[in-house]
């Protein structure tokens, strides 16, 4: 499945690594692309878990929004509320019929997210889903990638 992720918290790194380990084609998109450079300069993350410590490959990192979502048949959003604004507004132009917007922690910011959407002119059929709570225990450890 192609797989849209955005943000660039610990939470968007985790699921970026859990779903493309997973065999997902995965495009991560941060805001910040100075921060996002790392990932894209060696074209993976590095994750640590009980299983030992390795490079997971991502298909796409990028600070284009349009271009993470091009394509994806999910989108998820492991975002703090406070951000989720500014990404349906620069979701706005690219969703399309048939994508499924998944917000972990939602805190009814699917609600939200959609009213947004569709205010400001995107009239595509998306499935909104969110859960209460970040599905990943995850933790920094300082590296840049």
């Amino acid at each position: 499945m192609k797989i849209a992720v955005l943000g660039g918290g610990h939470g968007a790194y985790a699921a970026a690594a859990d779903l493309s380990q997973a065999g997902h084609s995965v495009a991560l998109w941060r805001r910040d692309a100075a921060a996002l450079a790392p990932v894209v300069a060696h074209g993976s993350i590095v994750l640590k878990d009980a299983q030992g410590t390795r490079e997971v490959p991502i298909a796409l990192a990028t600070a284009d929004i349009g271009a993470a979502v091009n394509g994806a048949e999910l989108i998820v959003v492991p975002s703090p509320a406070t951000a989720r604004a500014d990404i349906a507004a620069g979701l706005m132009p690219h969703l399309v019929d048939g994508q499924v917007m998944f917000l972990a922690p939602g805190t009814f910011g699917s609600f939200a997210m959609a009213e947004a959407v569709r205010r400001d002119g995107n009239a595509a059929r998306v499935g909104w889903a969110e859960t209460g709570t970040l599905p990943y225990w995850h933790a920094s450890t300082g590296r840049a990638r």
